[in-house]
């Protein structure tokens, strides 16, 4: 058995005593032998690759909810031309704070991804959910966008979730 002379794992980098068998953070095989070595820094690549496509998955489902914002934005002006004289400062404010509410929880979605995207499905459902109560026919009205944006959000809740777990793994913070 080779001892490894540095005093920083190969892998993560953490300060090691010569004593250890293993890194304390990584779990890095100090004194193994190459072969076994060499298979736990592959191992840990394919966990980083598969860490950054998850990221970009999260990054993706955080840009939806600026689309949501965005589509909520644009549907409030044809709405208000079809709403009644005496309703439309009240469909204005709603859709204004719908507007701000996922805007922000875009912007959210930067820092605190799994709050930001659980929070913007739960706000999605729900306005579905009344605009369904509130006229049956608004499920069917834009079908494909309202698939296409929960898709975003729940795999992009999935991948925060996998992100998380690998970065514990991988004993990144």
């Amino acid at each position: 058995m080779e001892i490894p002379t540095n005093s920083h794992c190969n892998a993560c980098y953490k300060a090691y005593s010569p004593t250890d068998l293993f890194c304390n953070g990584c779990g890095y095989p100090l004194q193994g032998t190459p072969q076994e070595q060499d298979f736990f820094l592959s191992e840990r690549n394919v966990k980083e690759i598969d860490l950054s496509s998850m990221n970009e998955a999260v990054r993706k489902a955080g840009n939806s909810l600026f689309w949501i914002a965005g589509l909520t934005a644009v549907s409030s002006l044809f709405i208000l031309g079809t709403v009644a004289e005496e309703d439309r400062s009240s469909v204005l404010i709603a859709n204004i704070v719908l507007f701000v509410a996922f805007l922000g929880l875009g912007f959210l979605s930067k820092s605190k991804p799994t709050a930001a995207l659980i929070s913007g499905l739960s706000l999605y459902l729900i306005i579905q959910i009344l605009n369904a109560i509130d006229n049956p026919l608004t499920i069917f009205s834009g079908i494909i966008f309202k698939v296409i944006i929960i898709g975003y959000l729940i795999k992009g809740i999935k991948a925060v979730l996998d992100a998380d777990k690998l970065k514990k793994e991988l004993n990144i913070d």
